[in-house]
């Protein structure tokens, strides 16, 4: 196990359902062998949070509030995962704290760049290094979503944290996604952040 700082450990985010209320009504018999399964294996439900929250919906996700908080409390850290892009792959937490770890004689080393890979070690040219991946970030913001369909407006985080301001889960899934595309918008110098120093796709 590699004790890195990196979008791996904010992806329990993703695995999060909501189920309405008219969907139990319709499968009847699905609600009572899930009922009946999980008294027969309680230790099925151990890792995982299930409940009633707001409107009824019900909710299977990999964390429950306080673990939730916790998450989020990183992810939305600018010093951490929060970029001015969106969430970074890597956290920035590396790029004082290199993650160095020793195989056989040889050294190796995970740190923090935002832009090219300086390392070969996962490909060269790899998203795990920094910069942020589109897809994943789509990905934490649906389940951003999800959470928000259960908890409502009553569960807010602090965004980005530190900041003091306090936002629900709909509000923060917002605020990724306008970061995020902030980076194909033209800056006030009329260039823009996704091409970086490349003249010529500016």
């Amino acid at each position: 196990r590699l004790k890195v700082r990196s979008l791996v450990g904010l992806l329990p985010l993703c695995a999060t359902t909501v189920i309405e209320t008219w969907e139990r009504e319709r499968v009847p018999k699905m609600v009572k062998v899930w009922e009946e399964r999980s008294r027969r294996h309680p230790e099925l439900l151990q890792e995982i949070f299930h409940g009633r929250g707001y409107a009824d919906r019900g909710l299977m996700a990999l964390m429950g509030p306080d673990r939730l908080r916790r998450i989020l409390g990183y992810m939305l850290d600018e010093n951490e995962f929060l970029g001015r892009h969106g969430i970074r792959a890597v956290s920035r937490y590396h790029l004082e704290h290199p993650y160095i770890f020793n195989v056989q004689g040889q050294e190796f080393k995970v740190n923090y760049t935002p832009g090219d890979s300086d390392s070969g070690m996962f490909g060269g040219n790899s998203n795990w290094r920094g910069p942020v991946w589109m897809p994943m970030n789509f990905m934490l913001i649906r389940g951003l979503f999800q959470l928000y369909l259960f908890y409502g407006d009553s569960f807010k985080v602090e965004c980005p944290t530190g900041s003091g301001q306090q936002m629900n889960l709909f509000e923060v899934a917002r605020e990724i996604s306008r970061r995020l595309v902030g980076a194909f918008l033209r800056d006030d110098n009329g260039r823009r952040p996704l091409y970086g120093a490349w003249e010529k796709f500016q």
